[in-house]
Parts: structure tokens; C-alpha cells; sequence
């Protein structure tokens, strides 16, 4: 035990401590994220290299804490991690063309499958297919690293939510594998929990620094690699977390619905709009709660909320297996989306209205609230 709060209290010292020092050099060498392009939310300059202090502690900890004999894999995922934490921190300093980004992360993805040996093994019962062979094993595996790096990569748009998803996310892997007897994978999660919870000391809005993409796609990684392994070793053991988990492969979909559902759905509509799945746009989940109202703190809150009330769903059905539980989740995510849609839509018709009635020069993705409304009745009664 002392070992997991030593790790968990170094990490998070290392970045809590480190990150006004990467501030202050930031600034004064411009090494910063200019709001100079218009679905940028932030209006100010604001340095983005977290990830610096995110991954040293996170490095640190995991270093001066973990024995090699606990986690025989680390220096594949040392060698996989450096090589995301370069790109990524190139591309926050001077910027990367995405092929390299592509490359990098599939150069990531090959080493941690073929030479860690971390791979999606079986399915159990996904769709019908259990043990897989070793060519679509991998794959598979490295599919779905590259996804869920590149999800976690765009739903890094506003202030805190990366990192609460990531905290939430490695706080549950860690009681997983802590349950499960795998110290080496236990300590890795708090470390990187640690590292987390002092950088979003300095990241809760209005957020004094960002962590870029050499934190948010190391997180990534971080991610789809606990969720692979953790699937391999419910295939050979019991785990009992308090929930004796029987379905682990959907209790990993749940963890990690924000980042993957946004992608998802952020690409399915541009490809339906005739446009490339990687062009940026403003039509994240995250910009669709700020243009209802939400700030920051509590749009993150609310894609925070989601995820944990899937993987509570997740827990407390475990028993009815993986396809229906995924099924269930994908459901319920589809149906919060196309109800909040409705929402959207219905304020846009009562902005028109509004703006009809009282001749504002209103935008339709502007927030709507009641003391704005009443606001512009009185002057409109005060003119008359």
C-alpha cells in the first residue's frame, strides 16, 4: 500500500509543482496556443505544453516506484510512449503534418502489439468470435490503439475535459487491476491519476495552460492499452472488484464512451457531408453543451456524469453479457444525443421567434437564458 501512495503522491506533486515553471518559460519563449483560428474557444494565448509536466511525473513516479519484476512490459510501452510524446510535443511547439502524426501512432501502436505482446487475444463473444488469430489480432489491436489515441486527441477542446475523462479513466483501471492482482498495470494507472489531478490544478477553467498533444495523445495510448490488457487477463481470472466483473470488454467500451462516441459521430457526419473525416470543425459534444449555456467546468461535468453513470450501468449488469451491455450503452448514448439534438434544435426555433417578435439581432448559436429574454422585453417596452 505504501508503494501505491507514494506513486500516486509523487506524480502529482511533480506536475502540480513543475507546471508554473513550463508556464513562465512558455510565455517568454512564445511557446504558446494563439486563438487564431474561429472554432478555437479560448480568446487569449495560453501555453500548451502540460503534457511536459504530465508525462515527466507520470514518468517519474512510475520509475522510482514500479518494480521491473511488476511490469515486464515497460519498456515497450516506455518506447511506444516516447514516440507519441515527441510527435505530440512537436506538433504543440511548431506543428506536424497528420501523416507523420499517422505514422508515429501506428509505429506506437506496432511495438506495444508485436514486441509487448499487447493485443486484443479474444472477444469473448462479441458479435459471435471468441480466441482470434495472431494476424487479425493485431490487426485489431492496433485499429483500435490508433482510434482511441486520435479520440482522446479530439476531445481535448476545452478546459478540463481530457483531463477528468483521463483521471476517471485511470482511477478505474487502477481499482480493476488493484482487484485483479496486477500491481505493475496498478501503480501505472495511479501515476498517471496523480499526474492528472495536478495538472487540472492549473486546467479548471479559465485554464492557465493546456496540455496539448503530447498529453492528450499519450493518454490515449495510456487508455487502449490498459483497456486491451485488462480484457486479456478477465479471459484467464476472476476479478472481483467489489462486482465480480464478467464482462470486461463492454465495461471498457464504457469507460471510454465520451472519446469514442464524439469521434465517431464527428466523423460520421462530415463524411456524410461530403467532407474529410479529419477536418477540423466546432461539432464536438463538447461545443454542442457551450452553445447551449454551459461553461467549461460544467459542460466537462456533464461528459463526466455520462461516463460514469455508463460504466455504474456497466457494473451493476454485468451478468447479461457482453453484447447486450455494449448494445445497451450504445443505445443509451445514441438516444442522450439525439434527445439533446432536439433541445438544440427547439432553442434555435425559439431564438427565431424571439427574434422575430422583438426584432433582436440575435445568432442561433449564441446561449439563450431567460434574464437576456426578459432583458430585451423591457427595452423593447421602454422604446414604445
Amino acid at each position: 500500500m505504501v508503494a501505491y501512495i507514494l506513486t500516486f503522491c509523487v506524480s502529482l506533486v511533480v506536475v502540480a509543482f513543475s507546471i508554473p515553471t513550463i508556464i513562465t518559460i512558455s510565455l517568454r519563449k512564445r511557446l504558446f496556443d494563439a486563438p487564431n483560428e474561429t472554432r478555437k474557444i479560448h480568446k487569449k494565448i495560453i501555453p500548451n505544453l502540460g503534457g511536459l509536466a504530465i508525462f515527466s511525473g507520470f514518468l517519474f513516479s512510475l520509475a522510482l516506484c514500479c518494480k521491473t519484476s511488476d511490469f515486464p512490459i515497460g519498456n515497450q510501452l516506455l518506447a511506444s510512449g516516447v514516440i507519441l510524446f515527441i510527435i505530440g510535443l512537436k506538433d504543440d511547439i511548431i506543428g506536424v503534418d497528420p501523416l507523420k502524426k499517422f505514422v508515429a501512432q501506428f509505429a506506437a501502436a506496432f511495438i506495444i502489439t508485436i514486441l509487448g505482446d499487447i493485443r486484443i487475444m479474444d472477444l469473448q463473444g462479441i458479435l459471435g468470435v471468441h480466441t482470434l488469430a495472431y494476424p487479425f489480432s493485431i490487426g485489431l489491436s492496433v485499429f483500435t490503439i490508433v482510434g482511441i489515441v486520435n479520440a482522446f486527441n479530439l476531445i481535448d477542446g476545452i478546459d478540463g475535459l481530457a483531463g477528468s475523462l483521463g483521471l476517471i479513466m485511470s482511477i478505474a483501471f487502477f481499482w480493476l487491476f488493484y482487484s485483479a492482482g496486477e500491481t505493475g498495470w496498478a501503480l501505472l494507472s495511479l501515476s498517471l491519476a496523480g499526474a492528472l489531478i495536478g495538472f487540472l490544478i492549473h486546467n479548471v477553467s479559465p485554464a492557465r495552460i493546456f496540455m496539448g498533444d503530447s498529453g492528450s495523445l499519450m493518454i490515449g495510448f495510456i487508455s487502449a492499452v490498459c483497456g486491451i490488457h485488462l480484457i486479456n487477463i478477465s479471459t484467464d481470472r476472476l476479478i472481483d472488484a467489489g462486482v465480480i466483473i464478467s464482462s470486461a470488454p463492454a465495461l471498457v467500451v464504457a469507460i471510454l464512451i465520451i472519446p469514442m462516441f464524439d469521434t465517431l459521430r464527428v466523423f460520421t457526419i462530415r463524411i456524410v457531408s461530403n467532407e474529410s473525416p479529419f477536418k477540423a470543425d466546432s461539432n464536438h459534444l463538447h461545443h454542442r453543451l457551450l452553445s447551449v449555456g454551459l461553461n467549461h467546468t460544467k459542460a466537462s461535468a456533464v461528459l463526466a456524469g455520462i461516463t460514469l453513470a455508463c460504466i455504474a450501468l456497466t457494473l451493476y449488469f454485468q451478468d447479461i453479457g457482453n453484447n447486450q451491455l455494449i448494445g445497451t450503452i450504445a443505445l443509451l448514448i445514441i438516444l442522450l444525443n439525439i434527445g439533446f439534438t432536439f433541445y438544440i434544435y427547439s432553442r434555435k426555433i425559439r431564438l427565431a421567434s424571439k427574434t422575430e417578435t422583438f426584432g433582436q439581432d440575435a445568432n442561433p448559436e449564441q446561449p439563450i437564458t431567460d434574464k437576456s429574454f426578459v432583458q430585451s422585453v423591457l427595452e423593447k417596452i421602454s422604446e414604445n
